[in-house]
């Protein structure tokens, strides 16, 4: 497995992100898979920086889908199913029943954007989760050293939008300062996925400040119920009581995205 994964370094040194679409590369990441999952789950952690110089395919698009499918069963093409066949009934609920007034403002501001694009919006304002926890713009023309030097990337990761709109534009990713995967489809629904598989494929936690609409995501779209475990991180809250700094208590399921979506149930059975 090692001899095949020094294979692929060097085809991605001879080809770049275009070596993903040969099918020997299909083979090889399929057959080192497993090797892939113990270097990603290793303790401690190895850097994004340091796990990217290892396996570089894995950072592009077509790839980080595969992994993806291999790792949880779930096909791509199951979010933007949902976001097909739910994502009306979403917009439809926030017009009907606005739940605050940056909501409304997210309804009365937005132009011909994806479905998916303004679903992700109305969920943030939902949840009083801010945009830029999430997703980033900058200047279209922009490159990925160029964004590295100017754009405060987070440690987390972050969907980077390569325009004023969240649709129709070239987008990136960004995880731990640096960009690791430039998109082949301008469309803001294949951004959102790669993002989300990152978390995944990489075996990161949901960051505070988005936690809220990526569990959405996982529940809502991709289907991900677990009974056990979060990938939100518990973080600390001080005690009413007490004022002491206590850890958060683990939940099967945020409580905000368990109500939401009892809501959204409720709201689809009033139109059949």
């Amino acid at each position: 497995m090692e001899e095949k994964r020094l294979r692929m370094a060097e085809l991605h040194s001879e080809c770049g992100s275009a070596a993903a679409d040969k099918a020997e590369v299909d083979s090889l990441l399929k057959s080192t898979y497993c090797l892939q999952r113990r270097t990603i789950n290793a303790d401690p952690a190895p850097a994004i920086r340091d796990l990217r110089a290892q396996w570089p395919l894995l950072f592009v698009q077509k790839s980080l889908y595969s992994h993806f499918e291999l790792l949880t069963g779930v096909p791509i093409r199951k979010m933007e199913q949902a976001v097909e066949e739910r994502g009306r009934l979403i917009i439809d609920y926030f017009k009907s029943k606005a739940t605050n007034d940056v909501v409304k403002k997210v309804l009365g501001t937005h132009g011909e954007e994806e479905v998916a694009a303004l679903i992700i919006e109305l969920l943030m304002a939902h949840f009083k989760e801010k945009t830029e926890d999430l997703i980033l713009k900058t200047e279209e023309t922009a490159s990925a050293a160029n964004i590295e030097r100017t754009l405060d990337l987070a440690e987390s990761p972050r969907l980077i939008i390569l325009g004023e709109r969240l649709s129709g534009q070239k987008w990136m990713v960004g995880i731990e300062g640096q960009v690791v995967c430039e998109g082949v489809q301008p469309t803001f629904s294949s951004g959102l996925a790669a993002l989300f598989v990152c978390y995944y494929n990489f075996n990161l936690q949901y960051q505070e400040g988005a936690a809220c609409t990526l569990e959405f995501i996982q529940r809502n779209f991709f289907r991900i119920n677990p009974e056990r475990g979060s990938k939100a991180g518990r973080g600390k809250v001080i005690r009413k009581r007490t004022g002491q700094l206590v850890q958060k208590k683990a939940l099967a399921i945020n409580p905000h995205v368990c109500s939401l979506m009892k809501k959204l149930t409720e709201f689809e059975w009033d139109f059949i």
